[in-house]
Order: C-alpha cells, then sequence, then structure tokens
C-alpha cells in the first residue's frame, strides 16, 4: 500500500504476517525447476472468498480508516458493522479478468522469469495470484492480501492495452511494463510466507528492532491505518543509527474528520517511544493522551539511511521497494545508494 504507486496509475503509466488464504496458501512454493510461471487469476466468487475470509485484515480495522476506504461517514453505524461494511464494500469490488488481461499479466511473468531465476529463484518458484477490483477500493492502490497480488482495474486495463499494442507492433518481446509493480508486490507475498528470511535483512541491515508486541494506545486505535502488505507495526527504529537519540515507531495515520480521503489523508509519522520498567517500549503521550509524534520525513537523516525515501514507513516497504530495483537493475546509481551493498549481500542467500 502506498501513495507513489497511485500516483502512477492515476498518471496512466504502465504501470500498492497475516495467516494464509484458505485457496491453496499451503502449496506458495513447489521444490522443482522453474521453467514457466504459475498463474493464476481468481474468479470473483474465488476473490470474494479470499478477501473476506483469508486473513484478519477487517478485524482489526478502526473506524476513522474504514470512512477512508468506503468513502462514508458511516453515521449510526458501530465498528463491528463498519467493518463488515468495508468487507462487503470490497467485496462488491471484484471483477473478472477478460481473456486479454489474463494474456497481459500472463506475459509480464514470462518475460520476469529468467531474470527471477538467475538473480531471485525464490521469486521464480512462486505462483502468481491475481484478484482485481474496482479502482473505488483500497483507495486504487494495488497490494496484497494473502497469497494473492490485488490490482485496480487502471493497472489492469493500462497493461491489456499496453500488450495489444506491443504484440500488435511485433514489440512485446521486450516489453518491460508491469515488470517493477509487480516485483514489489510479490515481494509482500514473500515476505509474509518467508517471515523468518527477511527478518535479518530488516534488523542486521535495515537496523530495525522487533518489539514483542503492538504498541497500543486509544488516538492511535482511532487513528491508524493499516497496511495490507504490512500490518505488524512493530519495528522500532534507534534514532542513534542516523546521528540523533531516542526510538521512534515509524506509522501510517489519518487526521480527524467524517470522511478522510485514502490516499491523500495519509500521514507517515514517527511515534515517540521509551523505555518502559520491562525492558521494551512505550509510546509517549501528551496530557491528553495522544501520542507524540512528528511526520516521518522530518525526521533528521531517517529518509537518507535508506536507498529510496519514498515507502519508509514499514520495512516491509523498504524491502519491496528496494529488491524490486536490484531484481531488475533499472536505477543506473544503484550500487551507490545507502545500505545497497548489504541487501545485495542479503538478497543473493535470503532469496536463493
Amino acid at each position: 500500500m502506498n501513495v507513489s504507486r497511485r500516483h502512477l496509475l492515476q498518471a496512466g503509466a504502465a504501470v500498492a504476517v497475516l495467516p494464509a488464504a484458505r485457496l491453496g496458501a499451503t502449496t506458495i512454493t513447489v521444490a522443482m525447476p522453474a521453467t514457466v510461471p504459475r498463474v493464476a487469476f481468481l474468479s470473483p466468487d474465488q476473490a470474494r472468498d479470499a478477501l473476506a475470509h483469508g486473513d484478519a485484515y477487517y478485524a482489526g480495522m478502526g473506524l476513522q480508516e474504514i470512512r477512508a476506504r468506503v468513502g462514508s461517514a458511516l453515521p449510526g453505524l458501530s465498528l463491528v458493522d463498519a467493518r463488515a461494511a468495508a468487507r462487503d464494500f470490497d467485496a462488491a469490488a471484484v471483477l473478472p479478468f477478460s481473456d486479454d488481461a489474463r494474456a497481459a499479466l500472463r506475459g509480464i511473468a514470462e518475460r520476469l522469469q529468467p531474470l527471477l531465476l538467475s538473480r531471485a529463484p525464490l521469486y521464480a518458484r512462486t505462483e502468481w495470484s491475481f484478484i482485481q477490483l474496482d479502482d473505488r477500493a483500497e483507495g486504487g492502490m494495488p497490494h496484497t492480501r494473502g497469497r494473492h497480488i490485488v490490482l485496480p482495474k487502471a493497472a489492469v486495463e493500462a497493461w491489456t492495452k499496453k500488450h495489444r499494442d506491443l504484440l500488435a507492433a511485433g514489440k512485446l518481446a521486450q516489453a518491460s511494463f508491469g515488470n517493477s509493480l509487480l516485483v514489489h508486490e510479490q515481494t509482500h507475498v514473500l515476505e509474509r510466507f518467508h517471515g523468518d528470511r527477511f527478518e535479518p535483512l530488516f534488523t542486521q541491515v535495515f537496523g530495525f528492532t522487533r518489539l514483542p508486541a503492538i504498541p497500543q494506545s486509544a488516538w492511535l486505535a482511532a487513528h491508524r491505518c493499516t497496511n495490507p502488505d504490512g500490518p505488524d507495526v512493530v519495528w522500532a527504529f534507534d534514532l542513534a543509527r542516523v546521528g540523533g537519540s531516542g526510538w521512534i515507531l515509524p506509522d501510517v495515520v489519518l487526521p480527524d474528520g467524517d470522511t478522510p480521503r485514502m490516499p491523500e489523508d495519509f500521514e507517515s509519522v514517527a511515534i515517540e517511544l521509551a523505555p518502559d520498567a520491562d525492558g521494551g517500549h512505550r509510546i509517549v503521550v501528551d496530557a491528553d493522551g495522544v501520542p507524540r509524534r512528528r511526520p516521518l520525513d522530518k525526521v533528521p537523516g531517517y529518509d537518507a539511511w535508506f536507498p529510496f525515501p519514498d515507502e519508509d514507513f514499514h520495512p516491509n516497504e523498504i524491502a519491496a521497494v528496494a529488491l524490486s530495483h536490484w531484481i531488475l537493475r533499472d536505477v543506473p546509481d544503484l550500487d551507490k545508494r545507502p545500505l545497497m551493498p548489504a541487501i545485495a549481500d542479503w538478497a543473493t542467500a535470503g532469496l536463493a
């Protein structure tokens, strides 16, 4: 889930650890030579079932983020009913894949497969599984749920047109559209099902510390916006790493208001943490119980610590951005960016 990918989609470019989905999630990887990618397209009924029952996504939502997701103040609804409304909203947004859309997405996977076999075999062994939603769902952002990549209609239509046009021009074999976004999202699927592989990247390379539980406060419960690609908000960062002092918890929140906008009103924030008596960390709050926080991009040195600053509100997103670029080699100065040599060392073993 992120705003930058949403902006790409709005511009029309070719271009957004949960329990496993019930639909075959236990067979996400197969130990076999992978020369042809496995690609699945969920029917509307399968997609609705996967969204409603495949994880605990809706169960943790607060009222404010539900209002943003459905675009309504939901007057008079209890939190339980609002969560059901969010689930039903997404179910109503499910769309089928046309034959042309299937061909376009399968083509992206097939063109990526040789590169994935060479640079990141774990990706090559992992099935691509797709759900399509109308653009009104999840703010029109690509994201993942369980083992599935959830694509907005705008992306599917853009890639389908690109596929058709390049096929007619005889230039499809060299096409690269869709590569970055799909590798990014497939990284989130792998993070979900191979958490033990990724944790050393988050802790030893990025410098995060996993907290034993998600820090709680009444204000955060009301204002936090759940990221389907990073729902575990347990990653604290020691500012001593960037020349500062104290600890922060990166998070995404929404402002007060009857109908906040998604994703336009997202706020990436650094929530102040302090040591507690048990050796862990607690959220620092003001007298009115509101957590002390500041914009994440205003924390001195934080953005510059990572190779790409646009999605550094969660290690899952930092990894998805960096690994996509590492696999695709699509940034000229990639090897000179912060942390990239260590990321490359981890990826060589961690993605084998």
